[in-house]
C-alpha cells in the first residue's frame, strides 16, 4: 500500500466517504458497534484510515465513541432531518435567488439538461437516478449563487439528507411534483427572476419535508 501524504490522504477520504454512506444509506444501523479490525477488513484497508475517519464521523455527529468498544452508531433521527429542511429552506432559498442574478447562462443550460433528465426518470420510475438527478439539480443551484458559503454548507447538507429525498421522492405522487417544483425553480432562474426563484425554492423544500414528515409518521421509521 502506498503510504506518501497524498495517497494516505485520498484513502483516509475514501474510507470516511464509504463509512459515512453506509450509516446514512441505513447499512450500519443506529447502535451497530464499529471496530478498527472490523472495518479494515470490511474495507480492505489498514486500521489508520479507518480510526482516522472514525474521528471524522464523530465531528459530524455519526458515531459516538464508547470505552472498549470503538464506535457506535447514532445517525441521523427523523428530528435531525426536519431541521436539516428547515436549514435547507433558509438557505437554498438564498441560493436560488442568488442564481437568478448571477449563475451564468453556460450553467442554466446544463441545469435545463438536468432538468429534463429527470423529467424522463420521473417517467420510468427510477427513483434512485431520480435521487440523483435531484442532487445535481440543487449541487448546480448551490455552485450558480457565486457563494462559496453557500456551496460548502448545502453540499453537505445535501449529501445527509439523500436518504430523506429518496423517501420522499418514492411517495406515491410526490417525483411527479417534484418536477413541477424544479421546473418553476428553472424558469424563475432563466427569466431572472430573483423574487420568484427565491419563493419558489421555498416552498419546494417545504413541500419536500412535509412529505418525508408524513411518509416517517406512517411507517412509524426514524429516517
Amino acid at each position: 500500500m502506498q503510504t506518501d501524504g497524498k495517497c494516505h490522504g485520498t484513502l483516509r477520504l475514501q474510507v470516511y466517504e464509504q463509512l459515512r454512506e453506509g450509516i446514512l444509506l441505513g447499512k450500519y444501523p443506529k447502535g451497530t458497534a464499529l471496530t478498527e479490525i472490523k472495518m479494515s477488513e470490511e474495507l480492505g484497508v489498514s486500521r489508520t484510515p479507518v480510526r482516522e475517519a472514525f474521528c471524522q464521523l464523530e465531528l459530524d455527529g455519526l458515531v459516538a465513541a464508547t470505552p472498549n468498544k470503538g464506535v457506535v452508531v447514532e445517525g441521523y433521527d427523523q428530528t435531525d432531518m426536519l431541521d436539516m429542511f428547515e436549514v435547507r429552506s433558509r438557505m437554498e432559498s438564498l441560493a436560488a435567488a442568488r442564481a437568478a442574478s448571477v449563475m451564468p447562462d453556460s450553467d442554466i443550460r446544463k441545469l435545463r439538461t438536468v432538468f429534463e433528465q429527470e423529467s424522463e426518470l420521473a417517467q420510468t420510475g427510477d427513483f434512485n437516478g431520480l435521487q440523483k438527478s435531484d442532487a445535481a439539480f440543487h449541487d448546480l443551484i448551490f455552485r450558480g449563487s457565486g457563494s462559496k458559503v453557500l456551496q460548502n454548507i448545502l453540499s453537505s447538507i445535501n449529501i445527509y439528507t439523500r436518504q430523506a429525498r429518496y423517501v420522499s421522492l418514492a411517495a406515491l405522487g410526490r417525483s411527479e411534483q417534484v418536477i413541477k417544483e424544479h421546473e418553476s425553480i428553472l424558469v424563475a432562474i432563466e427569466t431572472r427572476n430573483v423574487s420568484k426563484a427565491e419563493k419558489s425554492m421555498q416552498k419546494h423544500i417545504e413541500n419536500a419535508a412535509a412529505s418525508y414528515k408524513k411518509l416517517a409518521a406512517e411507517t412509524g421509521g426514524s429516517r
